[in-house]
């Protein structure tokens, strides 16, 4: 069972590439018999139709935090937490992405209509920077302050492809973005 087991085996959940095992630290995280929410009570929560109980799953959260808060105050924060297993289906109900009264279709739905959204955003930012979505990093700007196309040295061609104009919001955009650096606000 999780909660009897070594923080060792929690690679099984988080696997790591061969190469970069020496560089990863040692994890920190030790589950603790009733602090952390288990996939167990996770599923106790919902109803039959796909109602989450939100208030069981807080009061699970909160017993933890209030173990925490407990002189000596020094116990880590790695004590506490989430199977790792759940962890994202959690958050998703913690941030506010679904409504605990959805049902499991309703939320398999709103996952649909997101991902379609973010595939479309994707698709236009690909056609302004092609490099946007390919796992490639660009680490010089790709536009002048003016909205003009930067050649690229290496290929003799320009980082973006420009057709056309760019118009303000574009350049802002690529002025902007956090990868490159070139905007001091931003980093």
């Amino acid at each position: 069972m999780f909660f009897k087991s070594s923080s060792e085996e929690l690679g099984s959940y988080y696997p790591v590439r061969a190469e970069c095992a020496g560089d990863v630290p040692k994890t920190r995280f030790k589950a603790r018999v009733g602090k952390t929410l288990s996939p167990r009570r996770w599923n106790a929560a919902f109803t039959v139709d796909g109602h989450l109980d939100i208030a069981a799953i807080l009061r699970r959260i909160q017993r933890g935090l209030k173990a925490l808060l407990k002189p000596p105050y020094v116990q880590p924060c790695a004590k506490l937490g989430i199977h790792p297993t759940i962890k994202g289906v959690v958050w998703e109900f913690l941030l506010g992405c679904f409504d605990p009264n959805s049902t499991f279709d309703e939320r398999n739905d709103i996952r649909r209509q997101r991902r379609g959204q973010y595939d479309a955003l994707k698709a236009v930012c690909q056609m302004m920077v092609p490099t946007v979505g390919s796992g490639k990093f660009i680490t010089t700007p790709v536009v002048t302050d003016d909205g003009q196309p930067v050649p690229d040295l290496q290929n003799n061609t320009y980082a973006i492809t420009n057709s056309g104009q760019l118009d303000q919001m574009e350049i802002q955009w690529m002025l902007s973005l956090s990868q490159i650096g070139s905007c001091s606000a931003m980093t």
